[in-house]
């Protein structure tokens, strides 16, 4: 299965997902309401003769893609040099794999960055890695809150949390996955097309 023209077409708007979000869409809402996008995310697209197309394949039910989806849709929303198209990753999960290694299969959020002629350009797969630190913070410091409760309790109490947490933060971390996506985004445009595509993202194993 391969990301032809026809099949990006066949993708969402923005507006379209939001519409039909079953899971955690007052949290994914808050945080695309709450991200302001700079104008340096901005002015990295802006001008360009032909839009970058933008493929994202996400699940709700995902934490990174609660924080990094809304974002990279409002990014993709501030500019006509990007041209966004959303999928369901439950719905195509083969296609979605078939831009991750073989150890990191069923990794969600996805995104995609090709040119009009849908050639790769970047991939930048589940959130900013300079993230990874702040998340576990936040999973340390929620277990520690939450350590009293049933374990029933523990992971309602524990999901509630977490997306209040990352509502919290949704411009400080919200800037820093923007500043990765645009970085991989620009390594794949300065890189020839036997070196693309540029890889942003989380890194698994995680780098030392």
């Amino acid at each position: 299965m391969a990301l032809t023209e026809d099949k990006f077409n066949q993708g969402m708007t923005p507006q379209e997902y939001i519409d039909q979000i079953k899971v955690n869409k007052q949290t994914i809402l808050d945080i695309y309401n709450t991200i302001k996008i700079p104008d340096k995310a901005k002015a990295q697209f802006d001008g360009r003769s032909e839009p970058l197309r933008l493929a994202v394949f996400t699940a709700d039910w995902c934490g990174d893609a609660v924080s990094t989806t809304p974002v990279i849709m409002r990014l993709a929303e501030s500019t006509p040099g990007l041209a966004i198209q959303i999928f369901n990753r439950d719905d195509e999960l083969e296609l979605t794999n078939s831009f991750l290694p073989e150890n990191r299969a069923g990794t969600v959020p996805v995104f995609i960055v090709m040119d009009e002629s849908m050639n790769e350009i970047a991939r930048f797969i589940e959130t900013a890695g300079e993230l990874v630190p702040a998340l576990d913070a936040m999973d340390e410091a929620i277990a520690q809150e939450i350590a009293g409760e049933s374990e029933e309790n523990k992971r309602a109490a524990g999901r509630g949390k977490r997306m209040s947490f990352r509502v919290a933060h949704a411009q400080e971390w919200g800037e820093v996955i923007l500043d990765s996506f645009g970085r991989t985004v620009a390594e794949g445009l300065q890189s020839s097309g036997s070196e693309r595509p540029a890889v942003g993202g989380t890194k698994w194993p995680p780098e030392d």
